[in-house]
């Protein structure tokens, strides 16, 4: 269970990530904006990073959860497996905006960020899997977990870090491109 003392450091601690970085941040400048004690961010943090991590976490799960709504929404499995993918790039550049929004999801220097960011591939994936293996019937593949894998490292440029190496109109007009290439070569033919 997530504190409001918590909750009231990791919005401080985002708002100054997203404009100086975490690198320029230092947990007394989060206890300032927090209006709160650097003892008190200490009590509910281990460190920066474990502040980093947290802030990673609800991050990727805001993703995972936008992804889950669409896998589940309405339409044939290729039109929900396309609204996730939209979903999942349209939650990506929400959060990650900025100059220092992608370092919630890929930050070489920071232990916590880099294992939440495990977690959430393996979980990505195997929501994908999932929603492969059962909606089999509409797609040809040989296993739902290998399909999965593959799917999202195809799709990983529309998504932090190499999201922002194209202009945000540009990825955005890739995408449906990106979709007919990918989605209609994994469905099945009749």
């Amino acid at each position: 269970m997530t504190s409001s003392r918590q909750i009231s450091i990791l919005e401080a601690a985002l708002r100054l990530f997203h404009h100086y970085g975490p690198s320029k941040t230092t947990v007394a400048d989060i206890a300032r904006e927090a209006q709160v004690g650097v003892g008190s961010v200490y009590l509910e943090f281990r460190s920066k990073d474990d502040i980093l991590g947290a802030l990673s976490r609800r991050a990727h799960t805001h993703v995972l959860e936008r992804e889950r709504q669409a896998l589940q929404g309405p339409g044939t499995p290729i039109e929900r497996l396309r609204a996730a993918l939209d979903a999942r790039f349209e939650a990506f550049v929400t959060i990650a905006g900025g100059p220092h929004g992608p370092e919630l999801f890929h930050c070489a220097r920071c232990a916590a960020i880099r294992n939440e960011h495990r977690a959430f591939r393996d979980a990505e994936r195997d929501l994908f899997a999932r929603f492969l293996a059962g909606a089999k019937d509409a797609f040809s593949f040989d296993d739902p977990t290998r399909c999965a894998t593959t799917l999202l490292r195809a799709y990983a440029a529309y998504a932090p870090p190499l999201l922002g190496a194209a202009p945000l109109n540009e990825a955005r007009a890739e995408l449906p491109r990106l979709h007919r290439l990918v989605l209609e070569g994994l469905a099945k033919r009749d």
